[in-house]
């Protein structure tokens, strides 16, 4: 796993843990792991597959749901700090939830998350990963 998270792509990126932690089986990656992450992380890939592993890398208790929780972590882990002022959180996170949140449960279920990647233009350029310089 260390091999793969020290890759220089990963390496400065907030949620390296969460990628290898979802690409890896026990926290060891086979080759087709590393393949299958690079396909997933490629200018190629369908958005739907990019969309299913977003949220898995997103969904940090393994709920099945991005709830406030997993919301927090990834402010925290995006803005680079631990220092955010507990207003502006929760600002940050009712703004997600009442744009994305349709069932007003305050947690974004799969289907939700889809519907709001998919009407978010800078998903597919962003959700990328250059592992090789290519």
């Amino acid at each position: 796993m260390e091999q793969v998270s020290s890759l220089p792509a990963l390496r400065v990126n907030p949620f390296r843990d969460r990628i290898c932690k979802v690409f890896s089986h026990n926290n060891v990656f086979s080759f087709e792991d590393v393949l299958g992450m690079a396909s997933v992380f490629s200018e190629q890939a369908c958005p739907s597959l990019k969309i299913e592993y977003a949220f898995r890398i997103y969904d940090f208790n393994e709920n099945g749901f991005i709830d406030e929780e997993d919301l927090q972590k990834i402010v925290l882990r995006l803005l680079d700090s631990d220092d955010v002022s507990e207003d502006l959180m929760t600002d940050l996170i009712h703004h997600v939830l009442s744009e994305a949140d349709l069932d007003n449960d305050n947690m974004l279920s799969f289907s939700e998350f889809e519907h709001a990647m998919a009407k978010s233009p800078d998903f597919m350029t962003s959700f990328r990963i250059h592992f090789w310089g290519c």
